[in-house]
């Protein structure tokens, strides 16, 4: 079940002071999206309306600490209950929390997880994400959880339109759970075709065949990721991390990730403070224990609540 879990998220304003023009601190949305999740946190501790309420959620959802952003996530919701991407982040608060529970404080916490997931539906039927997610959840979770693929298929449909690509991403994964292998690898293929963003779709193929034990198709994928023109910085962090859950090239792995650290793009599903933690992982795994206690520290020095890294630190130290 914790598989299953496992598996289930502007410019800077100008201010005028004493006849001088400076720049203002950034927005805690701004400091989310680049990785700064200390400064996000403190930012938004004391703001009570829903925006402040939900960027606080992710903020705490991008440490993995789910009981925060549960709890900032449900007050979001309840001061605005029509918002769907609010229903979304507390669906995913929920699902990730889920994952690390006991059996049956996480079969709630799962249907909690779809309702929000539907409602987000219900809100904006155009929200592709929250569609991905309610498809993902529909395909992972049992029947009597409310699971099924034929409602994971509805949702491949309800998409084909307006993201072709997206709605074979959702086939892949049904034929997956199926174990229709070749019919998967088959759907991926498609989703990369018809991608708004190959890259991305070569990356999700590259998952497949690692999760399968096929490494070198997982390296070959990721190499063809990388090779696609136009991609979005995220697809540097994301090659990194599976070459890294692949325990394949580790010094391009660096690479990918100082590439992204680098890019001036960053995006707060690629925090900043993951790349360090990973490229400290790479490191690690490399024997240089020195350079990966330097990439620790530089991920807890913009997300102090990472648990993760503070240990991964003492390891090394």
């Amino acid at each position: 079940m914790k598989l299953f879990f496992t598996k289930l998220l502007a410019a800077c304003t100008l201010l005028l002071a004493l006849a001088a023009t400076s720049v203002a601190d950034p927005e805690p949305s701004q400091l989310l999206s680049s990785g700064r999740v200390n400064e996000a946190v403190t930012a938004l501790a004391a703001l009570r309306d829903a925006q402040s309420l939900n960027l606080l959620s992710r903020a705490y959802f991008s440490m993995d600490r789910w009981d925060e952003a549960v709890k900032y996530g449900e007050r979001a919701v309840s001061l605005e209950p029509q918002n769907a991407n609010y229903h979304l982040w507390l669906g995913r608060a929920y699902g990730r929390k889920a994952g690390d529970s006991n059996p049956l404080s996480a079969a709630g916490l799962a249907k909690k997880a779809k309702n929000e997931f539907e409602q987000a539906v219900e809100l904006d039927p155009a929200n592709i994400p929250a569609r991905l997610d309610l498809a993902q959840y529909y395909t992972e979770a049992p029947s009597f959880m409310g699971g099924g693929l034929n409602k994971a298929q509805a949702q491949a449909a309800q998409v084909q339109a307006s993201d072709p690509g997206m709605a074979h991403l959702i086939q892949a994964r049904i034929a997956e759970k199926g174990k229709r292998y070749s019919d998967a690898e088959a759907e991926y293929k498609i989703a990369i075709q018809q991608a708004k963003n190959p890259a991305d779709m070569w990356l999700q193929l590259a998952a497949f065949y690692r999760q399968r034990g096929r490494f070198d198709d997982m390296q070959s994928a990721v190499r063809s990721a990388m090779a696609q023109p136009h991609k979005p910085a995220e697809s540097y962090f994301d090659a990194g991390n599976q070459l890294f859950l692949g325990s394949r090239d580790f010094p391009a792995a660096v690479d990918y990730l100082q590439k992204y650290l680098t890019s001036g793009e960053l995006v707060e599903s690629a925090p900043a403070f993951r790349a360090h933690y990973v490229m400290g992982q790479l490191q690690e795994k490399m024997g240089h224990n020195l350079a990966a206690a330097s990439e620790y520290q530089a991920s807890l020095s913009l997300a102090s609540g990472f648990v993760p890294a503070q240990k991964a630190l003492n390891r090394v130290q």
